[in-house]
């Protein structure tokens, strides 16, 4: 503490020790933030998307359809971790209103079964899921799918799929004109690309007959679905299937995995310079006591005695920085939304505008290993940065040093 006090005629030292701390306190508190930003923004998309979503779904590993799919639903329901099946009849399609064509997710569903898998009735937002059930050929759309194809309840909108059909009069394309029952908004990009129908109707347009092209499932924990699926794989025949929801999403997931990584990697260099500082103010810190090392050494103090002096300074220095930096950095974290709803609310702007994201606030979500990465990283930086310094002091001959005074 003594060592870090400079006298008066060399402030600019300790100016130098307050530009580094302080540099290293933002450094920190900003790491923890935004990387508890990126599981925030994580965790809301995979709720928001797992709100219509299946856990996994099990389907033949050829792409042929399920012909005894109600045995296999059985099958699915006895194992523990399965909470409800559903058939699911669906693909890639295309929508046709006002003359206008949108690429969609086209899903056919039981909605009596599939209510159990994916809350479509809790984001109904016009319309109702008893109306999709009873009108045949009626398909609910995304609010955004509907609004991009400027459509309304009760107006027409054709489904094409990328199926032909052969008749006496040629080849024509395979499509069928629907009634729009209903509309959803989930929040997500699902809003854009999803359609759903009548199981039955799906059925007859796909021309399978009793058949489905695979079966959705729900499982207990929803965290869990990779080993859920390797466990249902190795219980059913290796002609079936079983894809997890993380696999579905895979290319999401892993951009906003790669997205965190680069973000992580970016702040920890606001934290590699602030400890690099470190280097400055304890070479500036020898330079400035080489004196008093010198007399110490004489009065028979030992190389390991000086470098643990240096050493122990500039890793109290940076614990103390790592300390306030993680502290401050973990209260915004847990507060962050209510303080972005405060900011909003006084100053009258928003952050995330929600007519055009898909969120209005700022989700944050703490994580203890974030944080335990950053602290570890930080005195991993403060450590290697001091030995430096440390062991220049370390090295200062009594006699030497002495010899000029």
């Amino acid at each position: 503490m003594r060592y870090t006090r400079s006298s008066n005629k060399q402030r600019f030292l300790s100016l130098l020790s307050w530009i580094s701390l302080v540099g290293m306190v933002l450094g920190v508190a900003a790491l923890i933030i935004v990387l508890s930003v990126m599981n925030g923004f994580q965790a809301e998309m995979r709720d928001r998307m797992l709100g219509l979503m299946a856990h996994g779904l099990v389907e033949n590993a050829d792409g042929a359809p399920l012909s005894s799919w109600q045995t296999l639903a059985q099958q699915l329901k006895a194992s523990p971790d399965i909470v409800a099946v559903a058939p699911l009849v669906g693909g890639d399609a295309m929508l046709s209103a006002n003359g206008l064509l949108r690429a969609v997710e086209l899903n056919g569903v039981d909605y009596a079964e599939e209510q159990h898998i994916a809350q479509l009735q809790q984001h109904m937002h016009s319309g109702s899921i008893d109306a999709a059930q009873k009108h045949r050929y009626g398909i609910v759309l995304g609010a955004l799918l509907a609004r991009s194809l400027g459509v309304q309840l009760g107006d027409s909108v054709t489904v094409i799929l990328p199926q032909v059909t052969v008749t006496p009069m040629g080849v024509r394309p395979r499509l069928k004109q629907f009634t729009l029952v209903g509309v959803f908004e989930v929040g997500a990009d699902m809003d854009a690309t999803h359609a759903y129908i009548r199981l039955e109707d799906a059925q007859r347009l796909y021309a399978l007959g009793q058949r489905v092209q695979a079966l959705r499932y729900l499982s207990r924990d929803v965290l869990a679905a990779d080993d859920i699926a390797r466990q249902l794989q190795r219980q059913l025949p290796d002609t079936l299937k079983v894809i997890p929801w993380t696999q579905q999403r895979l290319q999401l997931f892993t951009a906003i995995k790669m997205e965190k990584l680069m973000v992580m990697l970016m702040l920890s260099i606001v934290i590699a310079v602030a400890a690099f500082n470190l280097i400055s103010v304890l070479s500036m810190m020898v330079a400035d006591k080489r004196s008093e090392i010198a007399v110490l050494r004489m009065m028979g103090m030992r190389q390991g005695q000086v470098l643990t002096i240096f050493m122990t300074q500039g890793i109290s220095l940076a614990l103390v920085a790592i300390v306030i930096g993680g502290s401050l950095g973990m209260l915004l974290a847990l507060n962050l939304t209510t303080t972005i709803q405060w900011l909003e609310q006084t100053f009258g702007f928003y952050i995330f505008d929600p007519r055009v994201f898909y969120i209005s606030g700022l989700p944050s979500q703490l994580q203890s290993s974030d944080v335990i990465y950053v602290v570890v990283f930080s005195l991993l930086l403060s450590l290697i940065f001091s030995a430096y310094p440390a062991y220049r002091a370390a090295r200062i001959e009594a006699v030497e040093a002495l010899q000029y005074q």
